[in-house]
């Protein structure tokens, strides 16, 4: 008696099986990774401006004022802490050489353009980022500052 598959079939047939099945495991994979990197940059964003706005707000304590902004920068560098600070390499101090953050950090797509953005009043401030994860609660969405060229903000700390 003739069976209509042979045993080579089978194997050949168990081989596409498990080969799609790796296939659709690594797709989904990938596309998870994906979004677990972007909610860590989120993260880590959110991360950098609140120990930004601590270290504003022990400014303020001492001196009952925000440092200035100047184009979406800290001003509160220099010899006279009269010039702006730069994301990711200055320090924000005051004129005592009180030192409030030994270094401003910066969006981790810094090289792509992305930045933070800080505005301020006298009794008041923005620290504004972009967040990549569409699905962030948190996220706003009536925002018209940018944090990069074509970047809008869409998260902030005040």
């Amino acid at each position: 008696m003739e069976m209509g598959f042979s045993i080579l079939d089978w194997e050949k047939s168990d081989l596409s099986f498990v080969c799609g099945v790796v296939l659709v495991v690594a797709v989904v994979s990938m596309f998870q990774l994906r979004i677990s990197a972007m909610k860590t940059r989120d993260a880590q964003r959110k991360s950098d401006i609140s120990l930004v706005a601590r270290a504003l707000k022990g400014y303020y304590g001492d001196h009952k004022t925000y440092p200035a902004s100047d184009m979406g920068r800290i001003v509160a560098c220099g010899e006279y802490k009269n010039e702006v600070c730069e994301w990711g390499e200055d320090k924000i101090a005051d004129a005592d050489e009180v030192v409030y953050l030994g270094r401003m950090p910066q969006d981790p797509f810094a090289a792509r353009k992305w930045y933070y953005r800080y505005e301020s009043g006298e009794n008041s401030f923005r620290v504004y980022v972009a967040l990549e994860y569409q699905g962030d609660r948190e996220r706003r969405r009536d925002l018209t500052v940018e944090c990069g060229p074509r970047v809008q903000c869409n998260w902030y700390v005040e």
